[in-house]
């Protein structure tokens, strides 16, 4: 059965393909090629070519969801001078070959372009292009520095498996994973993930591009939301490739990051809030062409000259007098800011000066009777900015509110918790959340973050915990851009889970799927004078930084091309799992 929220999407596909019978007649019928990897296994490949064309910079998009899928993306880039090459991934679509979710992509990401560089309507230099699995397929291509990539076209991916999608944290991403696999049929490889639960396993060695971005040679777009999957990795990626990487990298980045869901960047709808138009990506496209030109063709178009980085300050949308909601436009990531720090308090609020006293606060954190995931950094389920108030009241749950902001406040940057915790168990987790509550009493989930206590001290090997011990720990919540109206309060909710989103800990010394027990756990938070458990956020004063509007007009595009802009993502990313 076709769920609620999959009939939309599937009734705006069908107007798509209505339109694109009307106004692509004509359409290039691609010849489909079995290209050889190194290893001898055959890659199914349709090139999307005009009659007689001349050698050009081509375009490589490859994807795990179908190159069927990408007819009309590629129709429409060659009816733009741009041959267009589109790919199954290994033991995708009709490709040959196991499944082996991204571990062969530093290897037949090359090959692939090896190949296209080779043909007729190449001049040796191709530019890659996708979001999601075709945007992590790029970063691990550009990490093998193969000699005919140009540039690339990266949205909403990351440059390292293990830290943002499989186990931030520590902790199993257990909503996106397990889905994700589920809905391509490779829920095989979940044991092997399950086995390597450590950053230094060789497992995931091909899996991440993070400790050589020096072998990386090529500027990229990198595209992100703040309610993304993937928002730390593609800063990540900007950040490795802009300023570590190789000289062909260095300094020829760009970093555009708006309050997006997962592939939403043409709604103005994220979650329960509607963004004022202006929060459309209408630029990212435009800004695509010119770097390509000028690296695959050689003509010299303005790129270099558009500001290294393009972020968009949330603020709340349903106030037409609020000061957020708008573009800023730098020459740098992160922006210049000053530590913020917010103290937890024992009559729950959270004050600017520290605590001098109070009892610990107890959490009986049951792996059987978990917090409820509402909104996020999702892809399945509710997803973006959600009221968290209906998980507010658990008494698993700890509240820590600001009084009533007198002047807005602005932060962009990366964001973390400072706690000072025990438990009773070797092992458990503490989950942080930070909100806008607004004055109506909404409590607008902003960005939040999970440490699996074995992991503390780093992901490549474990540390159990003492029991009774008091450790202090930093809880990571990722880097967001946010502005709070004066009347609003800034809200942190401290708990010990966030299910289905992250895996629910069992509070044993088991790896994970090899626990056949689990215990509830008698978690304590301290917020004392020897324990200032505290926020700390990037504060940017409000008058160090005016609001700069992106002027970029939208390429004109034909108008089935208008529509498939803005269901492109609906070709690589599932909703719900199929």
């Amino acid at each position: 059965m076709m769920s609620t929220s999959r009939k939309p999407f599937v009734i705006l596909m069908l107007v798509m393909l209505i339109l694109a019978s009307a106004t692509l007649s004509g359409c290039i019928q691609p010849k489909t090629t079995m290209v050889p990897m190194r290893d001898g296994t055959k890659l199914a490949t349709d090139a999307y070519v005009t009659t007689g064309q001349q050698p050009h910079g081509s375009i490589l998009i490859r994807t795990p969801y179908g190159k069927n899928s990408l007819y009309l993306l590629g129709n429409s880039f060659v009816k733009q001078g741009w041959p267009t090459v589109v790919q199954d991934m290994r033991g995708r679509g009709a490709s040959e070959g196991n499944d082996t979710v991204f571990r062969n992509e530093s290897t037949d990401g090359p090959d692939t372009l090896s190949w296209v560089a080779t043909r007729s309507f190449s001049n040796g230099k191709v530019a890659t292009w996708g979001g999601s699995a075709l945007g992590i397929t790029q970063y691990l291509t550009a990490g093998a520095n193969p000699p005919n990539l140009a540039c690339q076209y990266i949205q909403v991916a990351t440059p390292n498996l293990y830290q943002w999608a499989m186990y931030p944290g520590g902790e199993f991403r257990e909503n996106l994973v397990a889905n994700w696999l589920a809905g391509q049929g490779s829920t095989y490889i979940l044991p092997e993930i399950y086995q390597h639960e450590n950053s230094s396993d060789a497992f995931w060695q091909s899996l991440s591009i993070s400790t050589h971005y020096s072998d990386v040679n090529v500027p990229a777009i990198h595209i992100g939301g703040w309610y993304d999957i993937f928002t730390q990795g593609i800063i990540d990626g900007f950040d490795g490739y802009q300023y570590h990487g190789g000289s062909g990298a260095l300094g020829k980045s760009k970093l555009i990051i708006g309050p997006w869901t997962h592939g939403s960047m043409a709604l103005t709808t994220q979650g329960q809030l509607t963004y004022p138009k202006n929060s459309v990506d209408n630029f990212s496209q435009t800004l695509f062409w010119s770097m390509a030109n000028e690296y695959t063709q050689g003509n010299l178009s303005g790129y270099d000259e558009y500001p290294a980085v393009t972020y968009y300050v949330m603020g709340d949308p349903t106030d037409s007098d609020g000061c957020g909601n708008f573009w800023v436009q730098a020459d740098n990531w992160p922006p210049a800011s000053t530590p913020s720090v917010w103290y937890f308090h024992v009559n729950h609020t959270l004050q600017e000066t520290p605590s001098q006293y109070g009892e610990p606060f107890t959490i009986m954190y049951d792996p059987k009777n978990p917090v409820p995931t509402i909104g996020g950094q999702e892809l399945f389920g509710q997803i973006g900015p959600y009221d968290q108030r209906p998980v507010e009241n658990r008494s698993d749950v700890i509240l820590f509110t600001s009084p009533p902001l007198t002047h807005h406040m602005q932060t962009t940057g990366r964001v973390h918790a400072t706690l000072y915790v025990r438990s009773d168990c070797v092992d458990t987790d503490f989950t942080v959340k930070l909100t806008d509550v607004y004055p109506d009493g909404r409590s607008m989930l902003i960005c939040d973050g999970i440490l699996r206590m074995r992991d503390r001290n780093g992901s490549d090997h474990w540390e159990f915990m003492n029991p009774g011990t008091i450790y202090c720990v930093d809880v990571d919540l990722m880097s967001s851009s946010y502005m709070w109206d004066a009347g609003h309060c800034i809200r942190v909710a401290v708990s010990s889970s966030n299910s289905p989103r992250f895996l629910a800990n069992p509070n044993t010394a088991d790896g994970i799927a090899r626990n056949t027990t689990s215990v509830v756990a008698d978690n304590s938070l301290f917020v004392d004078a020897a324990h200032p458990s505290r926020l700390v956020l990037p504060w940017i004063p409000c008058n160090d930084t005016a609001p700069v509007a992106v002027h970029l007009q939208p390429r004109q595009y034909p108008p089935v091309l208008t529509l498939l802009r803005s269901l492109r993502w609906a070709s690589f990313i599932p909703r719900d799992g199929v």
